[in-house]
């Protein structure tokens, strides 16, 4: 069965102000089919919308990009998020938990790169890191050996390195956000 959720359980579960709960879902999702805002109906969402918003709430109020721009990194990076099962929409808690725990580590890079053409804001480049393997060896010092899968788009380096060594990057932990999304909604 799925679950929806409504504005003000949401904003109690994540401790976000209920108004700035209700700015960042009408930021990042489409107009709510029921109604606007007097409309006597409440918003409902499932777990991939309150991702979507938990997801552009960060890049708002953590990494401090206008809404434009996080609405462009959200645009940009659905159809990844939606491949690799982060905007699934499952019915249950317990089925997302089960697939989040099988999930590997990742981290998203991005980038603002310089306006092309007569464009009014430049577009962004991405680099997807996920942690295929891990292996931690030593008592007294610990060395730490990964496998990295590594997505880029949006720009022409050759190599995650090279896109890492750009002067201004933004970073999200990925799985991160997205474990402390669950376990918050599922207190």
């Amino acid at each position: 069965m799925i679950h929806y959720y409504t504005n003000r359980e949401i904003s109690d579960k994540l401790d976000i102000n209920l108004a700035r709960w209700k700015r960042w879902s009408r930021s990042f999702l489409p107009p709510d089919p029921l109604g606007g805002h007097q409309s006597g109906y409440a918003r409902q969402y499932v777990f991939k919308d309150l991702f979507r918003v938990y997801l552009g709430g960060h890049l708002l109020s953590h990494l401090k990009l206008s809404v434009s721009d996080a609405c462009s990194v959200l645009v940009d990076l659905s159809p990844w998020l939606k491949k690799n099962g982060f905007l699934e929409l499952n019915g249950s808690m317990e089925k997302l938990k089960a697939k989040a725990g099988r999930k590997a580590p990742c981290r998203v890079y991005f980038r603002k790169l310089k306006a092309q053409g007569g464009k009014n804001s430049a577009p962004f480049g991405y680099l997807i890191q996920k942690t295929v393997s891990r292996q931690v060896d030593g008592e007294d010092c610990r060395k730490s050996t990964q496998t990295l899968e590594e997505t880029i788009w949006g720009c022409d380096l050759g190599d995650g390195q090279a896109f890492l060594e750009a002067p201004e990057i933004y970073f999200i932990n990925l799985s991160a956000l997205f474990y402390a999304l669950i376990d918050k909604v599922d207190s």
